[in-house]
């Protein structure tokens, strides 16, 4: 009995021996490991180290150490490299980032194996952002990435919110380029309505975006508007899938606070009135724009235009018979010469022309000269003149708006020049509220700075009066000190 005990006591030591406690007690082969970073950018380095020790305690010195890896879509393991653990049984392995991976250290004698080491690898982004004359950006969102994952030719969405608003807008949408090197690229112009702080926020849709970066980085895409908080914006953006950022758009001139400016003053004088302006940038704004009016001569300069592009669809050129009405009607503000270019273009013509400019408030019952007009319509006409206007009569259409007769001259041409080349058209005329004046004009600078405005009055006490405050309105747009005040009181019965 005694020798049987014995014996039960030995196979039970040596089974012992054999297999020691789980969880690194005194006995077990362990390996440690940690990384130094666990979140990394495309191409960039951690380290992974541990240490390797037989029993808990003792370094298995000298032994191989492998580094194994399961990369994303995390299908398997593998090799990618080896070591040998120091004489403390230290090792260390440093990894290149590729895409999300998870590692793994193993031992073979005695046989061990780490812990998983999960290592998240970013996108390496850039974005370019250029200023587009008028009003608008093109963004450049790029991306580096393994050159396998293949991101080009996707659909990608963008959105804009203005100012602090959390209102995010669908603006447009584009496809993504790829190069050969694993650079993909998300780029797109669009509109920036006011000047000032915007955000923007662009998303691509593709399967295989939590290949790179933290799965909070990947957010849904969509077309939709949405809300997104103002702080949002301050955290880091990993990945062109889901990314934002937020920048200031120039402002054009007129600077605002001129055209702020310019409103007070409207708003103290008398009268029924409104104007706008088109500043540099493209971007319209002012007081009571959408307000009509009767637009007296104003229109005669839509006539111009509208006989020209009749011409233009008509494969005609300008002939005398053409210039003897057109240069009168302009130069002077001959209303018989008006009334026959408009015998000859018709409402219809006047119509397109609006629907071209972009006009929402223009009418027209009965002749010409009660055409309705609004100061918004009228400033977004000029602006775009040049491109309204068929090329090969643009020369001389602007020389005709650039060269009126002098004692019509007043309002905007009298305070713009002569730092700004003036191209412009007024109207007045006795209206049944009183005196109505009115003056639209493109003003330029050099070869870069173009703006237009619109001044539109009724029931002005006087014809000076009137002209009085488009002058006061222009004074504080160009931001002239010493206002040089008209002496003209009746510019003749031209006005329409």
């Amino acid at each position: 009995m005694t020798r049987r005990i014995l014996q039960g006591a030995l196979v039970l030591a040596a089974a012992a021996a054999l297999f020691p406690a789980a969880g690194g007690a005194a006995g077990t082969p362990t390996i440690t490991a940690a990384a130094t970073k666990s979140e990394i950018q495309f191409e960039k380095t951690s380290k992974i180290s541990g240490t390797y020790t037989i029993d808990g305690t003792t370094p298995a010195a000298g032994q191989v150490v492998t580094l194994e890896a399961n990369p994303y879509p995390y299908k398997g393991w593998s090799p990618v490299d080896t070591t040998t653990a120091d004489t403390a049984g230290a090792y260390a392995f440093t990894i290149k980032g590729d895409r999300n991976s998870r590692y793994r250290v193993t031992g073979a004698t005695p046989p061990a194996q780490s812990p998983e080491v999960p290592i998240t690898v970013d996108e390496r982004l850039s974005l370019k952002l250029h200023y587009i004359h008028p009003g608008k950006v093109r963004v450049e969102v790029g991306s580096r990435h393994p050159s396998d994952i293949d991101w080009g030719h996707k659909r990608a969405y963008w959105f804009v919110a203005e100012d602090r608003s959390k209102q995010f807008h669908y603006v447009t949408k584009s496809l993504t380029h790829q190069g050969h090197h694993g650079l993909t690229r998300a780029y797109a112009t669009f509109p920036i309505a006011d000047a000032g702080r915007y955000r923007f926020y662009e998303c691509i849709k593709v399967s295989n975006a939590e290949a790179m970066g933290p799965s909070s980085a990947h957010r849904k895409c969509t077309k939709s508007d949405f809300l997104r908080s103002y702080k949002s914006v301050y955290k880091p953006q990993l990945t062109i899938t889901s990314y934002q950022a937020k920048d200031y758009a120039p402002a054009g001139f007129p600077f605002p606070s001129r055209g702020r400016s310019a409103a007070s003053y409207l708003s103290h004088r008398a009268g029924y009135t409104g104007f706008a302006v088109v500043d540099s940038e493209g971007r319209l704004s002012g007081q009571d724009i959408h307000r009509t009016f009767v637009s007296a001569s104003v229109v005669k300069a839509m006539l111009l235009v509208a006989y020209l592009r009749k011409l233009d669809a008509h494969h005609q050129s300008l002939d005398s018979n053409s210039r003897s009405y057109l240069y009168p009607m302009i130069h002077v503000s001959d209303n018989s010469a008006a009334t026959e270019i408009w015998r000859r273009v018709g409402d219809g013509r006047l119509y397109s022309l609006a629907h071209a400019a972009h006009m929402t408030d223009f009418s027209i019952v009965g002749i010409w000269a009660r055409a309705q007009i609004s100061a918004g319509d009228q400033a977004r006409f000029f602006w775009e003149l040049n491109d309204l206007v068929p090329h090969q009569f643009l020369h001389y259409a602007r020389s005709l708006l650039a060269h009126i007769v002098s004692y019509e001259s007043w309002g905007i041409p009298h305070v713009a020049r002569p730092h700004w080349r003036v191209l412009f058209k007024g109207g007045w005329r006795s209206t049944g509220r009183g005196q109505l004046v009115h003056q639209v004009a493109r003003l330029e600078h050099g070869a870069s700075q173009t703006f237009a405005m619109a001044v539109m009055t009724d029931g002005d006490p006087s014809m000076g009066y009137g002209i009085t405050t488009i002058e006061g309105v222009t004074a504080r747009l160009v931001g002239h000190h010493a206002l040089r005040a008209s002496t003209v009181q009746w510019p003749g019965p031209g006005g329409g």
